[in-house]
């Protein structure tokens, strides 16, 4: 093989060990695939529910996960010292809700 085809197979599987790792929740499934985000960042169709929900408690994290393969919302927060978390997908509906 001459040189010049090694070093392009080389930066193809370069190129494609970047892609997997970059998309790491479709190449190698869900774990570690949560993202912190804030309240600001959740969807439309969430947040004035997820407001309702923590109004008067400590936000803890605000995080988009993968589960199931679908992406979730999860609030984490303190109510009167005791951490609870609500879930929710993109349109707005309840997945859960109780303590952590």
């Amino acid at each position: 093989m001459n040189p010049r085809t090694v070093k392009c197979a080389f930066s193809l599987a370069g190129l494609a060990l970047s892609l997997a790792l970059g998309n790491g929740c479709a190449v190698f499934g869900e774990k570690g695939c949560d993202k912190e985000i804030t309240m600001r960042d959740l969807p439309a169709a969430v947040k004035p529910l997820a407001e309702k929900e923590v109004a008067g408690c400590k936000i803890i994290e605000v995080e988009q996960e993968m589960k199931d393969g679908k992406v979730i919302y999860a609030i984490t927060y303190d109510q009167a010292g005791t951490k609870m978390e609500v879930e929710y997908l993109a349109d707005g509906t309840l997945l859960s809700k109780g303590k952590e």
